[in-house]
């Protein structure tokens, strides 16, 4: 299963791994590990960057600095071929002002802008989110101080970059429309050293001030360089059909190749913290969503030998117990190869479920199925509008998309720093 081969121009969903998972996929199988796999499976084989694989290829992704600064063991991502594949290079903003990375911000910077124009075809710049606030170990307390470490980063990138074809995007956060706005009137001004947008924060779902605010800057001529739009930790199918008629517009009216793209680390996070996989897309007029299921976390719950109830081109290859090897009824029953092929499953799932949403929606605009929100159906006629130039297009989506069962909501566990 080639997936590019269906995306049509959708939006492209980046999934994000951790450290485990690249690893995993890129080792060879020893015997050892060969008599734990189902017959006939290899490690490698979990690669979906690779498209020689048997299972499934997706060649897009997001890999954060966290894992990879300082990592010498090969991955799928130091490994991959870079001519049919696409790395978008996050800086692990959160894991540094958290404690889990123990660099200076001086030393970070400059390590992540190393290693994205070795091994990346897009970088985020370094940034501090406005999360930083809450969290005593950053100290970074107040609005103003995140803003103004991000901007230094900023002319730090802008100083240092040394490869032409690495696309940089500029970091936008906030925790309120406020605190948004403000970064925006900041961040913006430095728009032209930049190739594109990340749009991270609190507020990184509410497209509709996005596109408000992506206007406004066209028509002060600092939306000129942009060529990509990526929206940080999500993989609701909601936002996914909402990330694609954005990339519509915006090519039909403003620059023919601009991308949009989203990440997140569900597949990878859920997984293997708390063992809920996707399972796939919930459709009807009043929602989108992904479905999920809760792993035992105890052995002898199970009958090992059952096969797999959820369908994938590992799963179906797979009885209960390669997932779940354990026995033992007062532990879990996991270990790091189940975790690792659960996830694999799990991302055929949440490719597969946004994947449908965008059919579904293509389906609608021609009359030709019902299964799509009111709210949603209504929306994308209305970005449309709305980045062509119509005000009351923009007031309209702003006010679809605010009311109750409308709003989507940024969950912060969807970021790929926090795996």
């Amino acid at each position: 299963m080639k997936f590019k081969d269906h995306w049509a121009d959708y939006a492209r969903y980046l999934p994000a791994p951790n450290d485990h998972f690249v690893k995993f996929a890129e080792q060879t199988t020893t015997s050892a590990l060969k008599k734990r796999l189902p017959r006939g499976v290899r490690a490698k084989h979990t690669n979906f960057l690779n498209p020689a694989s048997p299972l499934f290829c997706w060649p897009n992704v997001l890999y954060t600095a966290t894992f990879a600064v300082g990592n010498g063991k090969p991955t799928i991502i130091s490994n991959r071929d870079r001519t049919k594949t696409f790395v978008l290079g996050d800086s692990g903003g959160f894991s540094l002002i958290s404690g889990a990375v123990s660099s200076s911000m001086g030393s970070w910077r400059a390590a992540t802008l190393d290693w994205q124009e070795a091994e990346c075809d897009v970088g985020i710049i370094v940034d501090v989110p406005t999360r930083a606030i809450d969290v005593l170990a950053s100290g970074y307390t107040d609005f103003q101080s995140c803003l103004d470490q991000t901007v230094d980063n900023a002319k730090f990138a802008i100083g240092n970059r040394s490869r032409p074809d690495l696309k940089l995007l500029a970091v936008y956060q906030g925790r309120t429309k406020f605190e948004a706005d403000k970064w925006a009137g900041v961040m913006e001004t430095f728009q032209p050293n930049f190739e594109g947008m990340a749009i991270a924060g609190h507020t990184r779902l509410e497209i509709a001030d996005w596109i408000r605010r992506f206007r406004s800057m066209m028509d002060r001529g600092l939306f000129d360089t942009v060529a990509h739009i990526h929206f940080l930790g999500t993989a609701q199918p909601r936002f996914a059909v909402l990330a694609t008629a954005l990339q519509r517009a915006l090519r039909k009216h403003v620059r023919a190749d601009l991308a949009v793209t989203f990440d997140s680390s569900t597949s990878f996070t859920f997984v293997q913290k708390f063992g809920q996989i996707v399972t796939g897309l919930q459709a009807d007029r009043k929602d989108f969503r992904l479905m999920n299921h809760t792993m035992p976390n105890r052995g002898g719950e199970f009958n090992s030998l059952t096969p797999f109830p959820y369908r994938s081109p590992l799963a179906d290859l797979c009885t209960v117990g390669d997932f779940l090897p354990g026995t033992d009824p007062t532990t879990t029953p996991s270990d790091m190869v189940g975790n690792n092929m659960l996830s694999h499953h799990s991302l055929y799932s949440e490719l597969s479920a946004i994947l449908q949403a965008n059919r579904l929606v293509d389906m609608a605009q021609e009359g030709m199925n019902g299964l799509v929100p009111y709210d949603i159906f209504q929306a994308v006629g209305m970005i449309d509008k709305a980045i062509a130039g119509s005000g009351q297009a923009l007031i309209d989506l702003q006010r679809l998309l605010s009311r109750p069962g409308s709003k989507i909501t940024a969950r912060v566990e969807d970021r790929a720093d926090e795996a």
